[in-house]
């Protein structure tokens, strides 16, 4: 007579089928987060936009980050209009020198003067009605405040700015995307380094009166250091934005930084702001007021 074959232990029995039922809420949570990669997956194998029929129109471009893009995309076969503060200018004439004769047209703007504005949208809609991306360029300052409040609430506003935009537009088929260079002060070379002298000599006397000569000193010690520690490889940036404008599925946003920068990101949206307040006063700076 066969003997019986022996059971399983309860412990063991149907093993498997619990440990994927006691894994499916896990699973419930992420699904939400994975369904909207898989159209994006699938649309990065398409291929890039042609450039050909195209035309951007780009901000800025008296020197740094605009000046590169527009070169890029006229050497990609993109019509550029690239906007320049002074058309006349040194910046303005070495990019048309540099492009030569083509698909670039330089033009006056001064994103702060409606006329200036008003006369870009004019020319634009006149060579081509139909605009389909807008791309704005960010900074990861706007993640936190070191050293210079108006130039982070400014980044910080666009961002909220593009957030809104980007939902709105979305009805159009019109895709917005933030670029959020991390330090890049040497390629761009915008940003001279400042002189403690100088600064201390333009403020006011009840300006004199709250923040000392040696606060001064210590905050330009503090600002001309992270300039030295810029990135000289604006390309990168460049390489983020063409990827926002040429690919099939661009992303919302492109942070372009070191990895250290990225890991600051981190952690201040990580960590609570009274802690995050602590340590970047600590940081910024060790001379006491007078």
């Amino acid at each position: 007579m066969a003997g019986a074959l022996p059971s399983l232990p309860p412990t063991r029995r149907g093993g498997g089928a619990g440990g994927m039922w006691a894994a499916a809420p896990l699973l419930l949570l992420l699904l939400p987060l994975l369904l909207p990669l898989l159209p994006r997956l699938w649309r990065r194998g398409a291929a890039p936009l042609e450039p050909a029929g195209r035309a951007v129109l780009i901000t800025g471009c008296d020197s740094g980050f605009g000046h590169l893009l527009a070169l890029r995309l006229h050497r990609l076969g993109f019509t550029v209009f690239a906007g320049c503060l002074c058309p006349g200018g040194e910046g303005a004439r070495r990019l048309q020198r540099e492009a030569g004769p083509g698909r670039l047209r330089v033009l006056r703007l001064d994103v702060t003067r409606a006329r200036d504005v008003l006369a870009a949208k004019e020319l634009v809609l006149s060579h081509l009605p139909e605009r389909g991306r807008i791309v704005f360029m960010s900074s990861i300052i706007a993640y936190f405040s070191l050293g210079n409040g108006i130039y982070s609430m400014t980044k910080a506003a666009i961002e909220k700015f593009c957030d809104a935009l980007r939902l709105e537009m979305k009805k159009f088929g019109v895709q917005v995307c933030i670029i959020q260079p991390g330090n890049y002060a040497r390629s761009t070379k915008i940003q001279p380094p400042v002189s403690a002298e100088e600064i201390w000599n333009e403020l006011s006397e009840e300006e004199k009166a709250v923040y000392n000569k040696e606060y001064v000193q210590e905050r330009a010690n503090f600002f001309n250091s992270i300039l030295r520690e810029g990135s000289t490889n604006g390309n990168e940036v460049v390489d983020a934005m063409v990827d926002a404008l040429m690919s099939p599925a661009p992303k919302a946003r492109y942070m372009v930084a070191k990895l250290k920068e990225k890991a600051l990101v981190f952690v201040c949206a990580l960590f609570p702001t009274v802690v995050m307040d602590s340590v970047l006063s600590y940081a910024l700076s060790k001379v006491k007021l007078a």
